[in-house]
């Protein structure tokens, strides 16, 4: 009896406990209506989201009086997500206390304002960073910067983003190449002209965006061409207006800024004007820099540029936009450089060259982009996207060098090397896209044609003496001239069919057709007499090649798209076709090879903010004309470069996996990425090392190369008032790569890892600090020779700050100290980076005069090492040193008519309609 009893009783236990849990359940209703209105919103999307980690707790669609009801809700805390089409979206914390029945909140009228409901608390606040299937979105009022700051000082706090210090952004270790304002190119493909151009007060929301290919945004289905873009929304009210500002400085030793942008807004429209120059490394066009006292660049040598550029973007018809730009840039670069390499040849022998090299070069440089998108109607659209670029250019190089064997001299070297060229890019892309009745169901076609040459002259002489012993054996001298004539043309097609099939899924079709023809004739000349004209054509250094290579590929994909996960799976079959044509010698190189390439993404939705996305994919990579062109290149005398026109194209496998979280309640984030690439025939230099000390490089192909990387990023703010913060950045990546020297093979496997910690704080109105640090390990194991193996460390610690004074002054500066060990004699280096600057508001805020000083202790240096499978190569080259310099700069912004005058304060955007 006891044992029959047995099941019923464990039954009625669940019973009894189910009943009890209901009891304790809880169920909130309301009502939304229109704020202006008050008209009922039916159909409006309802969702109740678990606070900690924004997991669905309860869902409803509001009824057609607008009200809805949420069941079988626990006592806890949530945030309530309403959307309505034609509204913005309604946020609202909740703590449900430990009450049981109905929680009505009333009349909800989707406005952003603080409410209390009896046993309910109700917090708005705009979360800092979204997480969207291929974007991570930033609210700029979260993120506090300077009045009058530019956007690269508010990307500067962005959790996930790195921007260096000459400007360029990373994120995830990927450099960012893009930077559109309101979806629309800004002056090209430079993120530079936005970041450093425009103020960080008219930006809403920063969006870093995974984005695909025109043709796979139109159709759905990755394909495989994805690159990090970063798009700036402007806010609704900054919309309409005129905004710039202009700067002029002069310093000690010649140093002068001068620079200045002029925008107007109005709508749809954008005009941006801009020009300046400078002779303080400041690459680009770069307005000021910000607030920072950083304004001088690091990069190697004495830039002096010039440049200036318009761009403009519209609406005017229905279904049309348009965009274009014209950029110039004129630049003097100016560098002295010494080197220490040394090349181990066996276990107790070494090659050590030391050389010192002075050049300067002058490039000018013009560029026209344009974009034009026309909706021709609902169904067919066309996108063309021409460009234009011209470079000319014109050098000097000369180079002194000694080649010792351990400690007995090899050779010894004088060069000189006149260089001057035209080249230039012709290119557009049109893209027509066609969808049909059927929902789903595409068609696209993308065509892009391209015609680049290149006409570069020059002259090469060279002095060396070779010694046997430390006595001189002979000498070799070199006086030539160079004329090389390059040009390529190309014409690629992809057409792209999408078919919706069974539920959820859809199918695409894709056909790729690629024709590329490259040309290169190198006429070498030398003197019949010493000091004649050059008119002996050398038909040794003489060649004429032509390469044609023709691509085909056909490929299938399936796109799966579930509510919270999507995936896609494809497989290309590629088919090239390469032939090489010697002119001068009247021979022919044929190849034929066969690529199998699938292709696999996978997204998925855990939350709201947290998601996973991973993807494969293989790429064919076609050898570069120079290096199949089988003509030496002794421009250089000890360094002989010669093609190889038997080389095969490499195949690239890659893999990324990505994990991106943000948790609104601890306002924490992560941002995480993984990857690999394994690469097959990849193509390296071969070296070959003669007894009198020349090298003679050539390329070819080899298999065994592989990249590993993993990059995490940590986020906290320590406050709900964003005005602290923690910043954690973690990268590790191993590579083995393999190398050929003296036609011995060498496997390199290559660790590196770089742990930063970075803080900021914010007192309004008082300080405004930010400090950090790094430290980075770099190891080298080499399979020929472990006595080459390497261990070198950096260190790195900077802060930053900003004082605010009384009468509108301000104080500030940035410290950089950095380190290095591990290396050659006399390039380890330790130095300190000290750049001041005081500043003072005038004319109502709407002027600053500035006095600064950059690197006030004058120690600034610009050292970098080179570690391949035998050779270690540390480099010095000239850096720009003390300078003091006073500007004057003038900011106009004039919105929906007014001037609005600067308060003097951090900038705190808002989101319009929240309030904390």
């Amino acid at each position: 009896m006891t044992a029959r009893l047995y099941p019923f009783t464990i039954l009625l236990f669940f019973l009894l406990s189910a009943m009890s849990l209901q009891a304790q359940d809880a169920r909130i209703s309301g009502r939304l209506t229109d704020s202006s209105s008050r008209e009922a919103l039916p159909n409006a999307a309802v969702a109740l989201l678990r606070e900690a980690d924004s997991v669905i707790q309860g869902s409803a669609v509001a009824g057609g009086d607008g009200g809805f009801l949420l069941k079988g809700l626990r006592p806890g805390r949530y945030l309530l997500s309403i959307s309505y089409m034609g509204y913005d979206p309604f946020y609202r914390r909740i703590h449900l206390r430990d009450t049981t029945g109905l929680l009505a909140l009333g009349e909800l009228r989707l406005r952003r304002k603080a409410v209390d409901l009896q046993g309910v608390e109700v917090v708005e606040k705009p979360p800092a960073i979204r997480v969207k299937e291929d974007t991570i979105e930033y609210n700029a009022g979260s993120f506090k910067v300077q009045e009058n700051a530019l956007v690269e000082e508010l990307l500067k706090k962005l959790p996930g983003l790195k921007v260096e210090k000459d400007g360029t952004l990373k994120a995830g270790g990927e450099t960012i190449k893009k930077v559109l304002v309101d979806g629309k190119p800004f002056f090209g493909d430079d993120p530079k002209m936005a970041t450093r151009n425009l103020p960080a007060d008219v930006i809403d929301k920063i969006q870093l965006i995974d984005q695909k290919s025109e043709q796979a945004q139109f159709t759905g289905v990755n394909d495989g061409e994805v690159e990090k873009v970063l798009n700036l929304t402007v806010k609704a009210d900054k919309k309409k207006g005129v905004f710039g500002r202009a700067t002029a400085g002069y310093g000690t030793d010649g140093r002068f800024s001068v620079n200045g942008n002029l925008n107007r807004f109005r709508k749809a429209q954008q005009l941006a004007i801009l020009g300046g120059g400078n002779n303080t490394n400041n690459t680009g066009f770069t307005a000021s820099e910000g607030f920072r006292a950083n304004s001088g660049g690091s990069s190697a040598g004495i830039l002096r540029n010039w440049n200036g550029g318009l761009n403009y973007s519209d609406n005017p018809a229905k279904g049309l936009q348009i965009s274009g730009s014209y950029f110039m840039n004129d630049m003097r670069r100016e560098n002295e450089r010494r080197s220490k390499g040394e090349t181990r040849l066996t276990a107790d022998t070494s090659r050590f060259v030391n050389s010192h090299n002075i050049n300067t070069g002058d490039l000018s440089n013009h560029r026209i982009n344009a974009r034009i998108d026309y909706k021709i109607d609902s169904m067919h659209s066309i996108l063309a996207t021409p460009s234009f670029n011209r470079s000319d250019n014109e050098g000097l190089n000369e180079t002194q060098s000694t080649t010792l064997v351990n400690s007995d001299t090899l050779n010894t070297s004088r060069i000189t090397n006149r260089t001057s060229g035209v080249t230039s890019q012709l290119a557009t892309s049109m893209l027509f896209r066609k969808r049909f009745d059927k929902k789903g169901r595409t068609f696209s076609a993308n065509v892009t044609a391209g015609r680049n040459t290149s006409d570069q002259e020059s002259v090469n002489q060279s002095h060396t003496a070779y010694y046997e012993q430390n006595t001189l054996s002979r000498r070799d001298t070199i006086d030539q001239r160079v004329l090389q004539e390059t040009g390529s043309t190309n014409l690629s097609t992809r057409l792209s069919y999408t078919e919706p099939v069974f539920k959820d899924r859809t199918l695409e079709l894709n056909y790729g057709y690629n024709h590329a023809l490259s040309t290169s004739d190198r006429r070498t000349y030398r003197k019949s007499k010493p000091n004649g004209d050059y008119d002996v054509l050398d038909d040794s250094l003489t060649n004429s090649f032509r390469n044609l290579n023709t691509n085909q590929q056909a490929g299938v994909s399936l796109m799966t798209q579930k509510l919270r996960y999507s995936y896609t799976l494809g497989v290309n079959l590629q088919f090239n076709q390469l032939e090489s044509e010697n002119r001068t010698k009247g021979t022919t190189i044929s190849q034929n090879t066969t690529n199998f390439s699938p292709l696999a993404h996978f997204n998925y939705t855990f939350s709201r903010n947290r998601r996973l996305r991973a993807s494969y994919r293989g790429q064919t990579r076609q050898p570069t004309l120079e290096e199949l062109q089988p003509v030496p290149d002794n421009a250089n005398p000890l360094y002989i470069r010669q093609g190889n026109p038997d080389l095969r194209p490499s195949f690239t496998n890659s893999l990324q996996l990505t994990y991106n979280t943000f948790n609104q309640q601890t306002q924490r984030s992560m941002f995480a990425s993984l990857s690999g690439n394994y690469v097959l025939n990849q193509i390296i230099n071969a070296t070959t090392l003669t007894s009198d000390g020349r090298q003679l490089v050539r390329p070819e192909n080899v298999n065994g190369n592989y990249t590993a990387n993993v990059y995490v990023v940590n986020g906290w703010q320590l406050n709900n008032k964003q005005t602290a913060g923690i910043n954690m950045n973690t990268s590790v990546g191993y590579s083995r790569t393999v190398s050929n020297f003296n036609a011995s093979l060498n496997k390199t496997n290559s660790l590196n890892v770089t742990q930063g910690l970075n803080f900021n704080f914010t007192l309004p109105e008082k300080v405004e600090l930010a400090s950090g640090g790094s430290f980075g390990y770099s190891r080298s194991r080499f399979s020929a020779d472990k006595k080459n193996n390497t261990d070198y460390f950096n260190y790195g610690l900077n802060l930053d700050f900003t004082v605010f004074l009384p009468l509108g002054f301000r104080i500030g500066g940035d410290i950089d100290y950095t380190a290095n060990t591990g290396r050659s004699a006399g390039y380890n280096t330790r130095f300190t980076m000290v750049n001041a600057y005081v500043m003072k508001s005038v004319f109502r805020q709407q002027g600053m005069f500035r006095l600064q000083v950059y690197d006030l202790l004058d120690q600034n240096v610009s050292v970098n090492r080179t570690v391949t499978a035998n050779y270690i190569e540390d480099v010095e080259n000239k850096a720009l040193r003390r300078y003091f310099m006073l500007s004057f700069t003038y900011f106009l912004k004039r919105f929906g008519g007014q001037t609005v005058k600067a308060s003097g304060m951090p900038v705190q955007m808002p989101v319009p309609g929240m309030s904390n």
